[in-house]
């Protein structure tokens, strides 16, 4: 293995549909109290930074908020598994997505994983039903860190464990669609590349100055080529 590839999933990797619906369900159901995602911009940051968010613009206060993360984690699980089971709620891989995690492994040459601020099992719940799960290793959540900046160096550690080598800086790559994807990568000393598949258009994503910008990941050769020589 020469590189590792930090995806992150929503907006990069994937794209839901309705999921406002089990968050917002999983909030009630855990903190006794309504909150909405619509009413931030969730965009690149972790889910507690989010829930807490939504918390403070609607000047809700949550006693013992943070002994209540590993309950949320577990119903947001459930209520997003139901809702994909019900059709309530979709979640489907990008155009280009799938086609370039088969690529990646099958060269031998990267090692993919990912870098979210999902909670580990919500991560897990959108992976599989986009059916990309099984091309990914075990990276770094908003369950490892409320800080997103935080998570490129756990999924590293994570990875060379896994794989049984150790992998300079200079040979990882993050993959994300917002400029916290950039901040977390500078953070860390990494290269990132940047996809206009989310809330922020090209010319935004320019505007941060990441390595390269693309309008999507369905250019699999022109990538992969990009991603061995940049």
């Amino acid at each position: 293995m020469k590189r590792l590839l930090l995806f992150d999933i929503d907006g990069t990797l994937t794209r839901s549909h309705n999921g406002y619906v089990p968050f917002n369900q999983a909030i009630l159901e855990t903190f006794g109290v309504p909150g909405d995602i619509r009413s931030v911009i969730p965009d690149g940051n972790t889910d507690p930074m989010i829930v807490t968010e939504i918390f403070s613009k609607g000047n809700i206060l949550v006693p013992d908020i943070d002994d209540k993360w590993q309950q949320f984690s577990s119903n947001l699980r459930q209520c997003y598994s139901q809702a994909i089971s019900s059709g309530s709620a979709t979640v489907r891989a990008l155009p280009g997505a799938a086609e370039l995690l088969q690529t990646v492994a099958a060269s031998g040459i990267f090692g993919s994983s990912v870098v979210s601020g999902n909670l580990e099992p919500m991560a897990r719940v959108k992976l599989e039903a986009a059916g990309l799960y099984s091309y990914l290793c075990r990276g770094a959540y908003g369950s490892d860190s409320p800080r997103r900046a935080d998570l490129p160096a756990i999924a590293k550690r994570r990875c060379e464990a896994v794989f049984g080598v150790s992998i300079p800086l200079s040979e990882c790559i993050v993959i994300g669609d917002t400029p916290r994807d950039l901040e977390a990568a500078r953070c860390n000393r990494m290269k990132c590349i940047l996809v206009a598949t989310g809330r922020y258009s090209l010319e935004e994503l320019l505007n941060c100055q990441p390595e390269l910008c693309l309008p999507d990941l369905t250019d699999t050769a022109a990538l992969l080529d990009t991603l061995m020589n940049i």
